[in-house]
């Protein structure tokens, strides 16, 4: 009973972080595709962000969201109203 336990706990931990890695792992690359459009698109990108942020989406630089990404993309294409 106590090695099923012990198991457990060891499978959890491991899963756990693995979890970790992936999300930062993600948030890394959201982060360096919002540098890449900033670098691209200089003025348009700041305009998307405002309207982003007008929209209610949350942008600061240590927690960037993928649907915040996407947003201000298809606002770079003008897909947004």
């Amino acid at each position: 009973m106590k090695a099923l336990a012990i198991a457990t706990l060891v499978a959890i931990g491991i899963g756990s972080t693995a979890l970790a890695q992936q999300q930062q792992q993600q948030q890394r690359s959201v982060r360096d595709m919002m540098a890449d459009l900033r670098a691209r698109h200089g003025q348009t990108f700041e305009q998307c962000q405002a309207l982003a942020v007008s929209r209610g989406y949350r942008v600061d630089d240590d927690n960037i969201d993928r649907g915040v990404m996407m947003f201000i993309e298809g606002c770079i294409m003008g897909n947004q109203r």
